[in-house]
C-alpha cells in the first residue's frame, strides 16, 4: 500500500477544490443565535479559530504532536513515506465530516464508492483554502512519515487541529481525519490507525 503519489495529489486537490468551493457555503453547519443575536457564521467562527492560532503562536504557546499511522491487513502495515497535514479545525467541519463518516459507520465499515473518499477529500481540500483566505495559510503544517509510519510536528500552536492523511492500495483508500486538541501540555502520541479512520472507500479500477 502507498499513498496518492505527488504527481496525483496537485492536480486532485485542484479538481476538487474547485468542485466543493461552489457548494462549501450550502454544505457548511451552523448554530442557531439566541432571540436578538447575529447567528454566527463558518467564515466568521472560522476567522476566529485562525486569530486564536495566530495569537497562540506569536506568543509562545505552541506544543509537539507526535504519531503513526498504519493499518492491520491482517498484520500491521505502516503509512511509510506518507503526507500527513495539520489544519485548524472548526466545528462545522467536524460535523461535515462525521455526517460522511456516519455512513460508513453504518454500512458496518464496508468500503464505500469512491465518491464517498472524494466527497470527504473535497470537504477538507476546501477547508484548507478557507483557512488560507481567513489569514492562516503559514498555519497549515505538512509532515513526512519515516518508514515506519512516524511522523511529528513541532511548534503547534495550541487550540484545535485535524490530523489528516491517506493511504491507497489497488483495493481500497482511506482516509482519516483526527480531531486533535492542543492544550498547555504536549497532547500524548496519535494513531492513525484501523480505530481512527473516518472512512474506507473502494479504488477505481
Amino acid at each position: 500500500m502507498k499513498s496518492i503519489t505527488s504527481n496525483q495529489r496537485p492536480a486532485m486537490n485542484a479538481l476538487l477544490a474547485a468542485l466543493l468551493l461552489l457548494t462549501a457555503c450550502a454544505g457548511n453547519v451552523t448554530t442557531t443565535a439566541p432571540p436578538g443575536e447575529r447567528q454566527p457564521t463558518a467564515e466568521s467562527s472560522l476567522q476566529g479559530t485562525v486569530e486564536k492560532l495566530s495569537a497562540n503562536q506569536a506568543t509562545g504557546r505552541v506544543r509537539t504532536i507526535q504519531g503513526v499511522g498504519y493499518v492491520m491487513a491482517p498484520v500491521a502495515v505502516p503509512l511509510a513515506d506518507g503526507e500527513v497535514s495539520l489544519i485548524p479545525s472548526t466545528p462545522d467541519l467536524e460535523a461535515a465530516l462525521a455526517r460522511l463518516q456516519r455512513r460508513w459507520l453504518n454500512g458496518r465499515k464496508q468500503p464505500l464508492p469512491y465518491e464517498a473518499f472524494q466527497a470527504a477529500f473535497s470537504r477538507l481540500t476546501a477547508h484548507r483554502v478557507e483557512v488560507g483566505r481567513a489569514g492562516g495559510e503559514a498555519l497549515i503544517r505538512f509532515a513526512t512519515t519515516d518508514k515506519r509510519g512516524r511522523f511529528r510536528f513541532e511548534q503547534v500552536p495550541e487550540g484545535r487541529w485535524l490530523l489528516v492523511a491517506d493511504m491507497s492500495s489497488p483495493v481500497s483508500t482511506l482516509l482519516w481525519a483526527v480531531p486533535v486538541e492542543v492544550g498547555t501540555e504536549d497532547p500524548p502520541p496519535l494513531f492513525l490507525a484501523d480505530a481512527t479512520l473516518l472512512l474506507e472507500a473502494r479504488t477505481p479500477r
